[in-house]
């Protein structure tokens, strides 16, 4: 189970939104896919497209500056949610004893659902490690599932361009 959001925008083809469609792949953000697994968070995507958790049918224009201002914080928070759940090497998403997927349930629906800790890591970062991120996504200098983002946002500030209008954002959770 996760987080999938998908950018749309006019003239999208039938071909663009096949692509979309990755089996829940985590480095698809040239396409107009994020994927983020129930894990904990702070969850990333949740912070970039808020607008679009906020709406009650999970869809938002969000203009293509909003994403580009909150793309630095949302790559450090990548990053950090990265090593605070995987660096370990273990990734939650086995589970190789049918018996604690219950439990395992239970934790995805009452508490990690609910979580706004995107909110409070975003206030949390002084600016000099803002600069820090803007200076890693310049210099493509990032793991490809933060590159993910970056290339997201790329797609969106396109696709506005192209269209003179922002694309819409979809949050499926």
């Amino acid at each position: 189970m996760g987080i999938d959001i998908y950018a749309h925008w006019r003239g999208q083809t039938e071909a663009e939104t096949e692509a979309q469609i990755t089996g829940f792949s985590g480095v698809h953000g040239h396409v107009g896919y994020l994927r983020e697994a129930y894990h904990g968070g702070p969850y990333v995507t949740k912070y970039l497209v808020a607008e679009a958790f906020a709406a009650e049918d999970g869809e938002s224009t969000i203009p293509a500056q909003t994403l580009r201002q909150r793309l630095p914080v949302a790559v450090l928070m990548h990053l950090y949610r990265e090593h605070k759940l995987y660096g370990g090497g273990n990734d939650p998403a086995r589970i190789d004893d049918l018996a604690k997927l219950p439990a395992a349930l239970a934790v995805v629906f009452a508490t990690e659902m609910p979580d706004t800790s995107h909110a409070e890591f975003a206030a949390a970062l002084k600016p000099e490690s803002v600069e820090t991120a803007k200076a890693l996504v310049a210099a493509d200098i990032l793991p490809d599932s933060a590159k993910s983002l970056v290339q997201f946002v790329e797609l969106c500030e396109r696709k506005e361009r192209e269209n003179g209008e922002p694309c819409t954002i979809a949050a499926s959770f």
